[in-house]
């Protein structure tokens, strides 16, 4: 039963093996072991797959916790994992606009169960878990688009729909965890806001900021659409960088919380790149997906697996494996942007950056996924 009332424990494994199956394709596919071009599937089982079995796990154990509400039931768990699962399939298999439509109805499945816990909630979320709710919004929404739109690939809401999923969906839920998990990690505690039911004015001030810079950053996808594209990257840089310096705490050090930030670091260096060379866009958009959010979820992954398995105490050590495994990770990237920039040796970066991060997920598989198993103790 604790599988189901801590979702992570098997949401992670899932999103972890989607992410394997959906890196795997190019591999695949430049061996000439599959026919079709995978581009659109390799994106959705990264985004819907990976990165929202990741999302899902986390909210789902976090969210009863945080508003001391009652967690998960079985059926609740089972219900989004079969959907996530099976919107992967049809993504796997080439049917997209099916995918895209199933994984709408998962996450709108996942918004209701937080709503209704929202609702009942006996503490308030922390201010910044506005940008949660934003990330999961625009996730509904770009699904849906793109399941209307899928044969429209240069329509504007087809390309709205893609922002909003594949940035928006998960960079807003990253930028609103960090400051909450930040001084988890360095054991470190912030201004107070008073634990309640009810809003007290600091915590509407701090949501309210935290809001605008994610309309903000979704005005940017809605500039992008109408091609916009010079000014929109410099406005979603800037909102970004001024969100982090307000409300991640800086100074303090420790191996995990050191990670984080250099995920979310290598996030504003993409949103940076795709600004000063929107020739590269695709190649900075991947120093985004690859070194920033698939690296920020293998590191938040190691604090809610290692938090809820009686492994607290390797919090305060530097772990090899993952530092191996985050070598790999920022050398994927690498290869990849450098796939762009040298078109007579794409396909050897292409496959060498699906290499890299293929051995990076197997090394964080082996020493973190046997866990998931074990109850915390306490």
């Amino acid at each position: 039963m604790f599988f189901c009332e801590e979702p992570f424990r098997i949401f992670f494994p899932a999103g972890l093996l989607l992410g394997i199956i959906g890196v795997s394709l190019w591999p695949a596919y430049y061996g000439g072991w599959i026919n079709v071009y995978p581009g659109t599937s390799h994106a959705r089982l990264m985004i819907e797959g990976f990165m929202g079995s990741f999302i899902i796990g986390f909210l789902g154990t976090a969210g009863p916790r945080i508003t001391s509400t009652s967690p998960f039931s079985r059926g609740a768990a089972l219900t989004l994992l079969t959907l996530n699962l099976l919107a992967a399939g049809l993504n796997f298999g080439g049917a997209n606009r099916g995918g895209d439509f199933l994984f709408a109805i998962c996450t709108a499945t996942l918004v209701g169960l937080i709503g209704r816990r929202f609702i009942r909630r006996k503490d308030s979320p922390p201010p910044n878990f506005a940008l949660v709710a934003l990330g999961l919004v625009n996730g509904l929404i770009g699904a849906i688009l793109l399941g209307l739109f899928e044969n429209q690939l240069y329509a504007k809401p087809y390309q709205l729909g893609a922002m909003l999923l594949e940035q928006g969906f998960v960079v807003l839920p990253i930028l609103g965890i960090a400051p909450f998990l930040l001084p988890k990690l360095l054991n470190i505690s912030l201004p107070d806001v008073p634990e309640s039911r009810a809003f007290p004015s600091v915590w509407k001030r701090r949501a309210a900021f935290a809001a605008t810079a994610g309309l903000m950053v979704d005005l940017t996808f809605v500039l992008e659409a109408f091609r916009l594209t010079l000014f929109a990257p410099w406005l979603r840089f800037g909102t970004v960088l001024i969100y982090l310096i307000a409300t991640v705490p800086s100074g303090t050090r420790s191996f995990l919380a050191d990670c984080l930030r250099v995920g979310i670091g290598a996030i504003v260096i993409g949103i940076g790149c795709e600004a000063l060379w929107p020739l590269y866009r695709v190649g900075a958009l991947h120093i985004i997906f690859i070194s920033g959010f698939s690296f920020v979820a293998m590191t938040v992954g190691i604090r809610v697996v290692f938090g809820h398995s009686g492994n607290t105490h390797l919090f305060k050590k530097r772990l090899p494996f993952f530092i191996s495994a985050g070598a790999l990770i920022f050398l994927a990237a690498f290869s990849r942007y450098v796939a762009d920039l040298a078109p007579g040796a794409r396909t050897i970066h292409l496959v060498a950056a699906a290499i890299c991060w293929l051995v990076a997920a197997l090394i964080w598989a082996i020493k973190v996924l046997p866990k998931v198993a074990i109850a915390d103790p306490e």
